[in-house]
């Protein structure tokens, strides 16, 4: 036993010069996240500690009061009232988490009927510890499987199959994620949104929008048209507005009032919101002229390389590109040298990019060049 163990002892002291080299290998980097950094992927660049924290300390000088109390006053309060205008709901409220802020909502939205009807795909049904299920009692009735598009004839199905059962049930409320993340920012399209919205009001169920990523839409999306289908919307704001935590939900007072209490009531309201509310309301001051201006750049770059474009589903901020062979080789390396990140081709040259605002961080004519 004790000659075993010494042999052993040796192989693993053999191994151990490997095991070394192959720790000390060179292993491919991205330089530093700056001023400079592109991200063609994601909804933005990570922050960066320093900036952010001097950035907060720029727009809290701005304030006469900043500081809330239990989310309470301050920068929280200016935000709601901002988010509130913005959607074109009478009111709004301060959340911790999106989860939290969906979760919320489809609970106020159903009241006593417990049938929810959700997205298969979506974050409420699929990312979420069947919290809604658990903590609320609600039933979550999955529709489009493997997509981002609800049918009338789907919706028309899931309400029949409740009303028309061994027992009758009524359906509460129905959430839509759009866009849909798990299919690379699809948007439900507005026509068919419309179509699903009027059936649902003959049948008295409440809609809730989760549009965390809504804001990224290109200039061309009617936003206002879309929201107004809605009883209430939810809206990130780390995701893209440079806060580091923090979600909105607007509605009508008489469901954000219960939606603040239920806030309470799962511990979600938190000491104090400012600082996200601070740097949330920053980057809405000249938000949606940023991104439409990032839209434009995005489209002129690709006009200006070798690639087809295919857009995606009305409204979306992600674009698939199919490059040639000799671009799409090479072209991620040269990306990540150049601090731009960007998704690796597939082995038919499809790459998905995302279009946000940090593409107007370098000249366009100087990301073209990157694609060879």
């Amino acid at each position: 036993m004790q000659r075993r163990m010494f042999l052993q002892s040796l192989a693993g002291a053999a191994a151990l010069p490997v095991l070394a080299q192959a720790q000390q290998a060179p292993q491919p980097t991205f330089p530093p996240v700056d001023e400079r950094s592109v991200w063609l992927v994601g909804d933005s660049a990570p922050a960066d500690p320093v900036r952010l924290t001097a950035r907060l300390a720029e727009l809290t000088a701005k304030f006469d009061k900043a500081r809330d109390g239990y989310l309470a006053g301050g920068a929280v309060e200016a935000l709601e009232k901002r988010f509130a205008s913005l959607l074109n709901k009478e009111s709004c409220v301060f959340l911790p988490t999106g989860s939290l802020a969906n979760h919320i909502a489809v609970r106020v939205l159903g009241g006593e009927r417990s049938r929810i009807l959700v997205q298969h795909e979506s974050h409420l049904y699929r990312d979420e510890y069947d919290a809604a299920q658990l903590l609320s009692g609600l039933n979550l009735v999955p529709l489009a499987k493997g997509q981002a598009q609800v049918t009338l004839e789907e919706l028309k199905l899931a309400v029949d199959e409740a009303e028309n059962g061994p027992h009758a049930l009524k359906v509460g409320a129905m959430s839509i994620e759009s866009p849909v993340r798990r299919h690379k920012g699809e948007m439900v399209e507005p026509a068919t949104m419309k179509n699903l919205a009027a059936f649902a009001r003959e049948k008295n169920i409440r809609l809730h929008l989760d549009g965390a990523r809504l804001l990224l839409a290109p200039p061309e999306f009617d936003r206002n048209a879309y929201v107004a289908l809605f009883d209430t919307v939810y809206v990130s704001l780390y995701k893209y507005l440079g806060a580091p935590f923090g979600a909105v939900l607007a509605g009508s007072k008489a469901d954000i009032d219960k939606a603040r209490a239920l806030r309470d009531r799962f511990g979600g309201t938190i000491y104090q919101g400012w600082i996200s509310a601070v740097l949330a309301l920053g980057a809405l001051d000249d938000f949606e002229a940023r991104i439409a201006k990032s839209h434009q750049a995005a489209r002129k770059l690709f006009a200006a390389i070798d690639a087809k474009v295919k857009p995606n589903a009305s409204g979306s901020n992600i674009y698939t590109l199919t490059l040639p062979p000799k671009i799409a080789t090479g072209v991620f390396d040269r990306m990540r040298e150049a601090g731009v990140r960007m998704q690796k081709p597939d082995a038919n040259g499809n790459v998905d990019v995302y279009v946000n605002e940090t593409i107007l961080r370098r000249p366009v004519d100087e990301i073209q060049k990157l694609f060879g």
